[in-house]
């Protein structure tokens, strides 16, 4: 349970005529977690089987069809009868009907796109409805176009210099929209008129070809959109009904083909020669015997397959091993970092520390039981998150028996507590440092035993007893200075000099660098009081405003429940984040930071999904 799997060193070398059937059973055994092979002078790196090339090329095409159909990967339970075979074929048929179905797709897009753009322009110009084709360009005339504050004074400074000129108006978008035709020669002197009136030009570029009246054509306009919106819908459905007809088959033939190809490029993380191969892994020690008698039963002995217990050096693959009720707690290893091979795995001591923390700072009745019943939801609902939520349900179980601890529900003190979180501060402020105290202690326990299975028991004490020694000397310090026993201050100086010299000697001078950071660790349980405070605080701050509305009566009731409902909404969102954070922060800084070092390879067997 404290330890990873034993697991043992394995080569498997042999002819290269019967790599094939070592690859096949090694994959359907899902046990050897292989060490790749790096390019040496004794050893090249292997090559790739001759279907790899061919697996790979319809994987792609399986994959690009997925994403373009928004095929999701989720169990689907499709069989495969014929392979690769069945696969290219089916795949070729479903490329050539999708790409027609994209191809008309791109194009109506295209249409629809330019008719809205042509609508856009035409609700401009109905205001005026004047024939379009007087938009087109003019060697003696100039035509202007678009919004202006008003035609009055601009007619009048028209006026003033030619009577050859032609304005419509319309209102249109709330603004007054005008469409002018001038004699060229006074081109310039509509210019300056038409910015008197803040006029702002609109580009007509997709209804300038348009014969016909505005409103006319804004007519046939709309029966072309709605046509290519209904072949759009149309085109969307043939998509839908192929995404239904092959959605199982391509989930299976991604699975199938990803899985055929990882054995055909296996032999990329082997050592090869011109006649042999060879292959280095790790294998779970319990099950070595049983995984080597089906190799040599697969090759009829034609393999030589050599084993040794990891040496000291060697950067072993860890696979936790922990009883069922503590593994959703390996979640934070997974998050953080796995474990040395010879290092105690902290998994069980997070399962029972980690929801006393998030408790702690919850610590509310009501709280718990809507968080529970939260986290429960979730879990039926989104599968891939079950270890994090299993992890948070606990958490929030234990929120409610503090919560009975502290006596609140929604922040109400509903019963007598033990320790009140409102009225007894102080006491509670002392039993999260003694809870940060116990907590780092334990950490320096398994980092004692980690430094004597790494290093002996002279680098365990020096090491790590000597912190013991230090906070001994402290306590006694503190305590003969306040009083509280009759001795001198001399017996916890000396102890405390002591423990600095095994610090040095354990650990050289980054040990006196070190000294106050033990302290500051403890210390920094004090988030356990107050995280939990704020949230008592706010609680009761929101229960009494809201029944100050609620006490008035009429409408304000429904004022105040409005105010109980989201404030308590609000609280317990940072109360469950809060919690959560300052729980990971303490686990992974104070406690981690005494005896864990991590940075080992995941164990992940060849052939096993991820």
């Amino acid at each position: 349970m404290l330890r990873p799997y034993d697991m043992s060193n394995v080569i498997i070398t042999g002819p290269k005529n019967i790599q094939a059937p070592v690859v096949r059973e090694l994959h359907d055994m899902k046990i050897l977690h292989i060490v790749d092979h790096s390019k040496s002078e004794l050893a090249d790196i292997g090559v790739p089987m001759e279907d790899a090339s061919r697996l790979s090329d319809a994987l792609v095409k399986v994959r690009s069809l997925m994403s373009s159909l928004g095929v999701k990967r989720n169990g689907e339970g499709f069989i495969l009868k014929k392979g690769i075979a069945e696969i290219e074929s089916t795949v070729k048929k479903l490329n050539e009907q999708l790409s027609l179905y994209l191809e008309d797709s791109k194009k109506t897009e295209s249409l629809l796109s330019n008719a809205e753009s042509v609508r856009q322009e035409l609700e401009l110009l109905k205001s005026v409805d004047i024939p379009l084709e007087l938009l087109a360009p003019y060697k003696s005339l100039a035509v202007f176009a678009g919004y202006a504050r008003g035609t009055s004074s601009l007619r009048t400074a028209l006026s003033a210099v030619t009577q050859k000129y032609t304005l419509f108006e319309g209102a249109a978008s709330k603004k007054s929209f005008i469409a002018m035709f001038i004699d060229i020669k006074h081109s310039q002197h509509a210019k300056y008129a038409l910015e008197k009136s803040g006029f702002l030009q609109v580009n007509f570029a997709h209804a300038g070809n348009l014969r016909g009246t505005a409103s006319y054509n804004l007519v046939k306009t709309e029966k072309e959109i709605k046509r290519l919106s209904s072949r759009k819908a149309e085109i969307r459905e043939s998509i839908s009904r192929l995404h239904d007809t092959y959605r199982g088959f391509l989930l299976a033939s991604e699975e199938y083909l990803a899985s055929q190809l990882e054995k055909s490029e296996a032999p990329l993380r082997f050592a090869s020669t011109s006649s042999s191969f060879l292959i280095k892994g790790w294998i779970p020690s319990d099950e070595l015997s049983s995984s080597i008698e089906r190799i040599h039963k697969a090759t009829k002995n034609k393999v030589y397959v050599h084993f040794e217990p990891p040496k000291r050096q060697d950067k072993v693959p860890v696979k936790l091993k922990n009883p069922k009720f503590a593994k959703p707690f390996e979640f934070f290893i997974d998050l953080y970092s796995m474990p040395m091979y010879r290092e105690i795995d902290p998994t069980f001591f997070i399962f029972l520390t980690f929801p006393i923390f998030y408790g702690i700072m919850l610590g509310d009745v009501g709280y718990g039981l809507l968080s529970l019943a939260l986290f429960w939801i979730l879990k039926k609902k989104i599968p891939s998150g079950t270890r994090l939520l299993s992890v948070l349900m606990l958490a929030s179980f234990v929120t409610i028996l503090f919560g009975f601890f502290f006596g609140e529900f929604f922040g109400y003190e509903f019963i007598h507590p033990v320790i009140s979180r409102e009225h007894d501060m102080f006491t509670l402020m002392y039993f999260a440092v003694g809870v940060g105290v116990v907590h780092v202690n334990i950490g320096l326990i398994i980092g004692f035993f980690n430094e004597l299975r790494w290093h002996g028991f002279v680098h365990a004490l020096f090491g790590k007893l000597s912190w013991f020694v230090l906070e001994a000397g402290v306590a006694l310090s503190v305590l003969s200075i306040i009083g509280i026993i009759p001795i001198s201050i001399a017996y916890g100086a000396a102890l405390v000099a002591v423990a600095i010299f095994m610090l040095v000697k354990g650990e050289g001078f980054k040990g006196i660098i070190e000294l106050p950071s033990i302290f500051a660790n403890m210390l920094s349980y004090a988030r356990l009081m107050a995280i939990g405070l704020s949230s008592v605080v706010l609680a009761i701050i929101v229960n009494r405003s809201s029944f100050h509305f609620i006490e008035k009566g009429g409408l304000l009731i429904l004022v105040g429940i409005i105010i109980l409902i989201i404030g308590h909404a609000i609280n317990i969102v940072l109360g469950l984040v809060g919690g959560f954070l300052h729980s990971m922060r303490l686990h992974y800084v104070e406690f981690f930071s005494k005896f864990f070092a991590g940075g080992a390879p995941k164990y992940y067997p060849f052939g096993a999904k991820e």
